[in-house]
């Protein structure tokens, strides 16, 4: 859908919107523009809406150069049309068609400019006064525009029964120009480029959906190293591979065990796990070693040899001078 200046514009074909690309605005002319798809044999309707501009409107639609009348609308609502009238109560329908061969140029179309173009231009107005309706347009018999051979074209289809045309419509001036019998100039314009699904995927013009729609791809890592063989290998793993089932220990919530052992008699060991602190024994002397303490006498009489080869006892605190024994 193309949106400017409180209007949009977008056509449907066989009750389906049409896919739009590379929508550009051009905001010194007001005007948007876009490609679009079309399929042979396929009618379509151009749809436009004021949303709530509350000054009254008219629409006019160009067909590769040929200016057919498009609806009012009243500063609000939705609008369409679908075909070209031919009778009070019927109106042949826009169809795409292929150039055939042998079809010569149309003479209502005297330049190619807006050939492969569906153009819509609205104007703002003001209701002046009421008179008589249209009359009947007559339409041409051959392709629009200059084309080749195989291109895609805009054609009418078979006749088919329409609403009952009013006997009436609306002289109509410039909603920005008050001077009387002013020609409207047009607020804004929509152009749909129009061409066959192949011409825009071979264009790169239609790449903007598939790229859009496309689901995708899972992430995998790719290793520059490897042979071609092995990393297409590589990037059809889909699944992770199994994980190994994590060792179970056989003691669980103890970082220590609990049941704690009686120290031993050889070594006395202080930690700070609790758990391993027995009570004393009540028993007396029970678990319990006594290291031999020095004495606080002089050690044991030895033996003194005296010069000359006799020898001699002393006992501690007694001297000797002259070989006797001193009181």
């Amino acid at each position: 859908m193309l949106k400017h200046r409180g209007f949009s514009a977008w056509i449907e074909s066989n009750g389906n919107a049409v896919p739009e690309y590379l929508v550009a605005l051009d905001e010194t002319a007001n005007r948007v523009s876009c490609w679009i798809p079309g399929i042979e044999g396929q009618t379509f309707t151009v749809y436009w809406q004021d949303h709530g501009g509350t000054i009254d409107s008219c629409a006019f639609i160009t067909l590769d150069g040929l200016v057919v009348p498009g609806r009012f609308l009243f500063g609000d609502g939705i609008a369409s049309r679908g075909g070209v009238r031919v009778s009070k109560s019927s109106e042949k329908p826009f169809i795409f068609q292929k150039v055939p061969e042998n079809v010569s140029e149309s003479p209502l179309q005297s330049s190619g400019k807006d050939a492969g173009m569906i153009i819509l231009k609205i104007k703002r107005i003001r209701r002046v006064a009421v008179r008589p309706a249209n009359s009947l347009q007559s339409l041409p018999s051959s392709v629009l525009g200059k084309r080749k051979v195989g291109d895609l074209s805009i054609g009418f289809g078979q006749e088919v029964k329409a609403y009952e045309q009013y006997d009436t419509t609306w002289q109509v001036t410039a909603y920005e120009d008050e001077t009387p019998g002013a020609k409207p100039s047009t607020y804004v314009s929509f152009v749909f480029r129009y061409r066959s699904p192949e011409f825009l995927e071979i264009q790169g013009i239609a790449m903007e959906e598939k790229k859009s729609t496309q689901t995708p791809k899972r992430s995998s890592r790719r290793i520059a190293s490897l042979p071609p063989h092995l990393r297409c290998e590589s990037e059809e793993l889909e699944k992770p591979p199994i994980k190994r089932p994590r060792m179970v220990p056989s003691m669980w919530g103890h970082a220590f065990p609990t049941d704690a052992r009686r120290p031993s008699a050889e070594l006395r060991r202080t930690v700070s796990w609790t758990a391993t602190q027995q009570p004393m024994s009540q028993a007396a002397g029970e678990g319990q070693f006594f290291l031999p303490r020095q004495s606080r006498y002089a050690p044991p009489i030895t033996s003194i040899r005296l010069p000359g080869g006799s020898s001699r006892s002393e006992s501690p605190g007694t001297a000797s001078t002259s070989g006797e024994s001193k009181f």
